[in-house]
């Protein structure tokens, strides 16, 4: 049975947060996503552990994360990635579980491709995370990138959980998360999980072509152009949703009791 990304991690060295930050925070980074099995991130530990180390807090090196997306009643950024929009974005309140500490976080869609995100601490409602300096944030990031508004009310629409292991250059400015133990909840009920044994792997660099996608590349895996968590969340939690190009992927690493009810639509 392979070993837990958490077991991975304890072949690594350890660096503290403030470093992981300092050396690769990478607010405006490119970013390559993978779907495989949790035995392909211990055989890229192998390719890693010489130039990267593990972030550890306390002792503890996976962490538990608590993500709520908001969107608009008609599902507006959702639509938006899906249809490939440039000026599109994401709003999530984020919960790091094992401190309690909440975030607000914006992600844009910079030029050629970038992926550029903004961070609010100290968020004091991940439930109701639109309220006051939040709002002025999201407001402030919409206008200073795009120079457009929110011209609808924001609601919470998908909770994601899971356990991240976050890898990370000391000196270069690279990093990547381990995600597994995928699970999605919509507001209404309906739930759907990743299949036992995957991860996602995200690869942030601030130019691309990390020496971990080297390493994924030689492993013979391949970078998925469609693994948005909140999409494939939405998807799988909202019927009736449009997204047949998430069809393979979905069902080769996804199940909720709504997904054979759902066909092709």
């Amino acid at each position: 049975m392979p070993l837990s990304p958490v077991a991975v991690a304890e072949r690594f060295a350890p660096m503290a947060l403030d470093a992981v930050r300092e050396r690769s925070d990478l607010q405006d980074r490119r970013e390559s996503k993978y779907v495989v099995p949790s035995a392909m991130f211990a055989a890229l530990a192998e390719h890693l552990v010489a130039t990267h180390a593990v972030l550890e807090i306390d002792g503890a090196r996976g962490f538990a994360y608590r993500t709520t997306y908001l969107d608009t009643p008609d599902l507006m950024t959702y639509r938006e990635h899906r249809q490939g929009r440039r000026q599109r974005f994401k709003c999530r309140a984020r919960e790091y579980a094992d401190s309690g500490q909440l975030v607000f976080e914006v992600k844009l869609k910079g030029l050629r491709g970038r992926t550029v995100k903004r961070r609010l601490e100290n968020v004091p409602d991940a439930f109701d995370p639109l309220a006051g300096a939040p709002a002025d944030f999201l407001a402030s990031c919409l206008l200073e990138s795009y120079g457009r508004a929110v011209t609808s009310p924001l609601r919470p629409v998908l909770v994601v959980t899971y356990t991240r292991v976050t890898l990370a250059s000391p000196d270069l400015a690279e990093r990547l998360t381990c995600d597994s133990f995928v699970r999605f909840a919509a507001p209404a009920g309906a739930t759907a999980a990743m299949t036992a044994g995957v991860v996602i792997l995200e690869s942030k660099s601030a130019h691309g072509d990390a020496l971990a996608d080297r390493a994924l590349r030689t492993l013979g895996a391949r970078p998925v152009t469609d693994c948005s968590k909140y999409c494939l969340g939405v998807t799988l939690t909202h019927p009736g949703m449009q997204a047949n190009a998430l069809r393979p992927l979905l069902r080769r690493y996804f199940a909720s009791p709504e997904a054979d009810e759902q066909g092709e639509s």
